[in-house]
């Protein structure tokens, strides 16, 4: 269902109203699946499929996809992402330290001919990774595909020697390779470089020609970047014309650098496209919750990107260093960050979430929105029609509801541990409200046009035949 379509069937709302119990659990009805490739709405502020349906990243965090794992294990993986609602997945296309047989894919098939010779592709290597990402598209999951990888401070991790050594021609040739062997894969979004700052490192110039070499043949994908931890895509590449899709990269607290990278000068859209991964850097089922909900409340409606450890390399040995505590990554497929990240996406999608506007001078959550770790981020719909509010701790919050459009406003408490929901009540919009969640735990505070007669967050509805798309 169109996150902006208005359902005027008031007899299906209120069946809805009066089965649904205090505390209700309900279940997102599987939407049509995105016509690739996404693109950028028509005002290049959010992500649109081909249809022009809006388009939210709900992804995971997969390098080592197309190199470390059989076909049999990659099916199963993206068969388990899919039917979890994750639509986005990043992998490299050519893995260099982070695989068992690294460079060499699962198969011992190289990427490359003669080692390390961006000009020797080796078919083999390159016809699994299309099984891979074919397979991908048959299950609705778009690939962030990362073809060049430099590694972490351009060291041994990724290809930043290789490069440094690679003529500039090469460079070109090689971009052209992999732009016109992946022109017509539909489900791709291009992730140039890796965990380095290109331009400090000294090999931009070279990534640039590389990224020349795939436009000469592929001017249909979307393009971002990844840099060095603490840097956005914008922060290395703000002037290339090639960039059409920001990003933020970050250790800290997530919505303070998402409001810089949403307040910035000819801002583009930006998602989360890695921050401390489950079972690492510390975090705990609600730090990985924080950091999706504050990044997409403070302007990235591009989505968010999650990521587990192992999962991400897939057991690789090399790995092991940043996964010391978890050997095996098939189990974490049922991980808490694994089953409740996903209804990130689900939640807004449910919603009009690409004209969500930050609440960031609090005039709409006028208090208890507090500050650092225990931060309430919330963002309001431009045209009024829905306020979604994340609170990470216990705590009374209070709405001016003359902000929300229409004479009433309906709100629901939105459990991000399980969708499930609580219809809190219906209020005239007029004055200010308070709101305290009933347990210790966090969460997603949602209100909406009474008018308008949405269904509980995070629940999709067939469309009725009568339904009014409002743009």
């Amino acid at each position: 269902m169109n996150p902006t379509s208005v359902l005027r069937h008031s007899h299906i709302f209120g069946f809805l109203l009066m089965m649904l119990t205090l505390s209700a659990s309900v279940h997102a009805q599987s939407g049509p699946k995105p016509s690739y490739p996404v693109k950028l709405s028509a005002d290049g502020s959010y992500l649109v499929d081909q249809n022009n349906r809006p388009f939210f990243i709900n992804g995971d965090s997969a390098w080592s996809l197309i190199a470390q794992l059989s076909g049999a294990d990659a099916d199963q993986y993206l068969s388990d992402r899919a039917a979890k609602g994750f639509n986005v997945v990043l992998a490299s296309l050519i893995e260099h330290e982070f695989a068992s047989n690294a460079p060499s894919n699962f198969t011992g098939d190289a990427p490359f001919t003669t080692p390390g010779d961006f000009s020797t592709p080796n078919e083999a290597y390159f016809a699994h990774a299309d099984w891979v990402i074919s397979t991908a598209a048959q299950r609705g999951i778009t690939i962030l595909l990362d073809p060049l990888y430099l590694g972490y401070g351009c060291g041994g991790e990724g290809w930043c020697s290789e490069v440094k050594a690679a003529s500039v021609t090469t460079m070109r040739n090689w971009g052209r390779y992999v732009g016109n062997r992946y022109k017509t894969f539909p489900n791709i979004i291009w992730l140039i470089g890796g965990d380095t700052d290109p331009v400090a490192n000294g090999v931009d110039t070279k990534v640039r020609e590389f990224v020349a070499g795939i436009q000469d043949m592929d001017t249909t994908h979307l393009f971002s970047a990844h840099n060095a931890p603490e840097q956005s895509a914008m922060d290395v590449w703000l002037n290339e014309p090639w960039l059409n899709l920001n990003n933020v990269y970050t250790y800290q607290n997530t919505w303070p650098v998402a409001l810089t990278q949403y307040n910035r000068a000819n801002a583009k859209p930006f998602f989360l496209v890695e921050t401390a991964y489950e079972n690492s850097n510390g975090s705990t089922p609600l730090s990985l919750r924080r950091q999706a909900y504050w990044t997409v409340l403070s302007g990235g409606v591009a989505g968010h990107l999650f990521g587990n450890c192992p999962i991400w390399d897939f057991s690789a040995p090399a790995g092991a260093g940043f996964c010391p505590t978890v050997a095996n990554w098939q189990p974490q497929l049922a991980s808490a960050g694994s089953t409740t990240l996903p209804l990130v996406g689900r939640l807004f999608t449910s919603r009009a979430f690409f004209k969500l506007v930050p609440d960031q001078t609090h005039q709409v959550l006028t208090n208890g929105y507090q500050s650092g770790d225990t931060y309430a981020a919330a963002a309001r719909a431009n045209d009024g029609s829905t306020l979604i509010a994340y609170i990470p701790t216990q705590r009374t919050v209070t709405v001016d509801l003359s902000k929300i459009a229409g004479s009433s406003a309906t709100a629901w408490w939105f459990d991000p541990q399980t969708a499930n929901t609580t219809l809190i009540g219906t209020f005239n919009t007029s004055g200010m409200k308070d709101f305290t969640p009933t347990t210790s735990d966090d969460w997603v505070l949602v209100i909406d046009n009474a008018s308008l007669q949405l269904p509980p967050p995070g629940m999709r509805l067939p469309p009725p035949t009568n339904l009014r798309v409002v743009n």
